[in-house]
């Protein structure tokens, strides 16, 4: 059997509803909210200015970040990402 990512999660008589892939980048995304402490942040985000001071990256989550991308933007990247490959590895 396999998972198409354009198939509904959870239909009902009058409403598709989200998609399985729409659902699992939002599973993703909560997952990834859950844990503050590997999440890319801006810099006028820090708590404590001592914590910038010689530092080049801001938080763990700064890896996953690219050129330019927001906090946000990459969020939304990395949940739609692991969605993608939750139905990739579904459908083998």
């Amino acid at each position: 059997m396999s998972t198409d990512a354009n198939d509904p999660a959870y239909p009902d008589r009058n409403n598709p509803g989200l998609t399985k892939r729409e659902y699992f980048a939002a599973m993703a995304m909560k997952g990834l909210l859950s844990d503050s402490e590997d999440m890319p942040r801006e810099k006028d985000d820090m708590e404590d200015e001592d914590e910038m001071e010689g530092e080049e990256s801001y938080g763990e989550g700064d890896n996953y970040r690219k050129n330019g991308e927001s906090c946000t933007e990459c969020c939304c990247r990395l949940a739609v990402e692991h969605a993608d490959e939750l139905i990739r590895q579904l459908n083998k």
